[in-house]
């Protein structure tokens, strides 16, 4: 092992791992600890039995289709549940990150405690640039599918599109939209998601250059000499 070299951040590969180490974790963060509600009212016909008001908590994985909802409203007992479950674009979303979060972290370690070693061992370098590129492609894949579930929870979350379809609302009341939510913070999830991308797609040029191909490439197109061929 080497002496610990931290200077390494300072180079493009080193500073961009510390980049992704800190977006990595803003990423799954905002998607984990989001919380929001939307509500809506139920009025009942008969005027003496007053209205209702009914609130529901969203919150991450996102799994509406569990929530069972028990209400007493116009004199009768409710049971009913609401629809989706978009869990699999959320976790998705959340373990890229976290294996961002712990790649970028212990690559750049051994950045700083084996520099020698990464820079003598050709298989290291070249390891290293394809986890980065299994990484980028979870960054995309998982957006661009938290993107599309973000959208679908909006739409749950917006009473107005599916109340009336409540039995609760059929038969001896009248349901109105009261909140639908506020999405900010599940929108930026979904940026700082493609900002990662940016970041580990980027980051693959600076990785290619430590790599043997790199290597073999400038050796093939530089003649005797260093001089490069006519």
């Amino acid at each position: 092992m080497d002496q610990i070299d931290i200077n390494v951040v300072k180079e493009p590969r080193g500073f961009l791992r510390v980049l992704q180490f800190v977006f990595a974790i803003c990423a799954f963060a905002t998607t984990t600890n989001f919380g929001s509600s939307f509500s809506f009212i139920v009025k009942c016909k008969n005027e003496t039995m007053g209205t209702q008001k009914i609130t529901q908590s969203i919150e991450y994985p996102f799994r509406f289709d569990h929530i069972i909802v028990e209400e007493k409203a116009c004199g009768n007992n409710y049971v009913f549940s609401y629809f989706g479950d978009y869990s699999s674009d959320a976790e998705f979303f959340v373990a890229a990150g976290v294996l961002a979060m712990l790649y970028s972290l212990a690559s750049l370690v051994f950045y700083c405690l084996c520099g020698s070693s990464y820079q003598n061992n050709k298989t290291i370098p070249l390891v290293d640039f394809l986890v980065t590129m299994v990484i980028a492609v979870f960054w995309l894949s998982g957006s661009a599918a938290w993107a599309s579930g973000v959208s679908a929870v909006k739409y749950v979350s917006d009473p107005s599109g599916w109340i009336k379809n409540l039995k609760i609302c059929m038969e001896n009341a009248e349901c109105s939209s009261l909140y639908a939510g506020n999405f900010a913070g599940l929108n930026i999830s979904i940026i700082f998601g493609f900002l990662n991308f940016f970041l580990w797609t980027v980051n693959l040029w600076f990785l290619y250059k430590e790599t043997s191909w790199f290597q073999q490439d400038n050796a093939s197109t530089t003649g005797p000499g260093g001089q490069t061929p006519i």
